[in-house]
Parts: C-alpha cells; structure tokens; sequence
C-alpha cells in the first residue's frame, strides 16, 4: 500500500450499504416479480436446456441465489482485476493494489466492461430460469462491481465518490438489466420457431 493511504471500514461499509445494498434490493423485488410470474407461466427451463418430456437436461441449474452470488463475485473480481492497475499512458506500469490508479488507457477501460457483460451473460446461463436467473445475474454483477469500486470511494473525502459509485451501481444494473431482457426475447424466439418448425 502506498504511504498516505487512509482506508475507513466504517466508510467503505456505509457507502456499500447506501449506495450498492439499497438499489441491490429493489433489484432483488424485480427479480423476485419475474420469478413468480416466470414460475406461474411455466417457462423454467432456460436457453441451455431441452425439454424432455418433464426431465430438464442442460448445464443451467443453479437457482436464483446461486446465480447472484456468483454474478456478485465476478463482478466484483472484474473491476479488482481490471481497475486496481494502469498501464499508464506514458508506458509505465501502476499497481496492482491500494490507492488504486485513476487514469486508465481507453483499452483497459473496455476490456473491463467487456469482462463485466461476460461475467453477467456467464452467470445467467448458469442459472435455471431464463427471465429472473438473467435478471438475478445482472443485479448481482452490477453489486459486485460497485462494491469493488467503494474501496476507492471509502478514501475519497469530498463525497464525489460516492456519487460515482451510485451511477456506477445505476449504470451497470439498467444496462445488463436490459441486456438480459434482450436474452430474455431472443430465447423465447428461438424457441417459438424451433417448436414451429417441428
């Protein structure tokens, strides 16, 4: 660590629980909506899953908690991975570890939320259902990330971190949020055409 660095635990856990745990919450209900209305509309198999007869075959089979625990953690080994380093634009290299860096090359930038959107669309594939299991890994990806991200807002004195963390949060659950209900759509696409054609 380098020297002057001040890290709260108290600070870092209260802007994980205002800004990370509240809109995780409000996730959650949504997800738990889908999942009711998934359930009670039979459509639990996912897109990795064939059906036969009544026997699921296919690798997603990890439930609704499964599936956002794992999200969560990918997430947050996503941006820890990516965002705890620089390679800097003059050519030298910066960490990885704490303070972490805050200029990164334009590579480096998209090459973490290429690893998060993977993370979320690996999680949800993971996962038995096919609206609330990619609903659940998006929230559970944004959560992760964000959480990472507060161990650099929890040293941050003028509360512009903070505000960066909640857009954070904001930003990475609608976005994978829609890109999940696009999953949604498209497998549920492909299946009415596949059962069309036989």
């Amino acid at each position: 660590m380098a020297a002057g660095f001040d890290f709260s635990w108290a600070q870092f856990l209260w802007i994980v629980l205002i800004f990370v745990g509240v809109p995780t919450l409000i996730g959650v209900s949504m997800v738990w909506v889908a999942w009711q209305r998934e359930r009670a509309g039979g459509r639990r198999p996912s897109s990795d899953h064939e059906q036969t007869g009544d026997r699921l075959v296919g690798l997603g089979r990890r439930g609704l908690w499964a599936t956002g625990a794992t999200a969560f953690a990918l997430g947050f080994l996503s941006c820890a991975g990516w965002l705890s380093w620089s390679a800097e634009h003059d050519g030298e290299f910066r960490g990885p570890g704490l303070p972490a860096p805050n200029e990164f090359p334009t590579w480096q930038v998209i090459a973490c939320g290429v690893t998060v959107v993977l993370a979320c669309f690996l999680s949800a594939r993971r996962s038995r259902w096919v609206v609330s299991g990619g609903l659940a890994a998006a929230i559970g990806t944004a959560a992760g990330f964000t959480t990472a991200f507060s161990v650099v807002a929890s040293t941050d004195d003028t509360g512009q971190a903070g505000v960066g963390v909640m857009l954070s949060e904001i930003g990475w659950g609608i976005g994978l949020c829609l890109l999940m209900l696009v999953r949604a759509a498209r497998i549920r696409g492909a299946r009415r055409r596949a059962v069309g054609a036989s």
